[in-house]
């Protein structure tokens, strides 16, 4: 089976603007994030998809990467742009998040393990205590049902609990096969998706499964200034 890594990257961001460019203790986090995924030798392939000329020339020093238009795309759409791309085809298209710069290896094996018929979008989760953490609004959460599959996902603390005990974490990695990838950009954008700005509530409101593993391995995405902070203090 064939496999490629796509990390969509671009210099906007609201809360954190250019942030693929900012270095963490020497090292962009963008560099980062591509040397963590290149090195798991997992996949066939690895690129960064950006419309950006400073991230394009930046990236095009140490590897791969494929420049896509500057229309309004999301990660997911700049993800499919950037394989129409290329001249290979591949089994299943692994999207990284390009602000997450600790991606561990483990990681990356867990959701390739589940790349398989009939899955045909992925993601992992991670089970975690309740801590006031947990309740930030960029940390994901999920329910799952007993086949392992996605029944919801929110900012805020799912399912309901008087006495909190515990949660699954989303860590926001995603895989697809090619031709579902297509069918889930050409949706229009949902009702749940707007109320709880989460994309992947688009595809399971049109009837779409997102088969999900629980991983032992956590990461976190760098969004604010106090996010730099915590990875100074993580690589230290």
């Amino acid at each position: 089976m064939r496999i490629i890594g796509i990390i969509p990257a671009r210099m906007e961001s609201s809360r954190l603007p250019g942030k693929p460019l900012i270095k963490i203790d020497g090292k962009t986090m963008i560099q980062r994030v591509y040397e963590s995924v290149d090195k798991s030798m997992l996949f066939d392939k690895v690129i960064v998809a950006t419309p950006d000329m400073e991230i394009y020339h930046h990236v095009e020093v140490f590897g791969d990467v494929v420049l896509t238009s500057n229309n309004p795309l999301n990660g997911t759409e700049r993800v499919f742009e950037a394989y129409q791309k290329l001249d290979k085809k591949f089994d299943f298209i692994v999207n990284i998040q390009g602000d997450e710069p600790f991606i561990k290896k483990e990681q990356l094996t867990d959701i390739i393990s589940i790349c398989n018929e009939p899955n045909k979008i992925c993601t992992l989760v991670k089970k975690e205590k309740y801590s006031n953490n947990l309740e930030r609004e960029s940390i994901m959460k999920v329910v799952i049902n007993s086949n392992n599959e996605a029944m919801y996902f929110s900012r805020s603390l799912i399912p309901y609990q008087s006495v909190k005990k515990n949660y699954l974490k989303h860590i926001c990695i995603y895989a697809y096969d090619p031709t579902t990838l297509k069918k889930i950009i050409s949706l229009p954008p949902s009702s749940l998706e707007k109320y709880e700005s989460l994309e992947q509530l688009r595809w399971l409101e049109n009837g779409f499964k997102i088969n999900v593993k629980i991983t032992n391995y956590d990461s976190f995405s760098i969004d604010t200034k106090e996010d730099l902070i915590l990875a100074e203090n993580y690589l230290n």
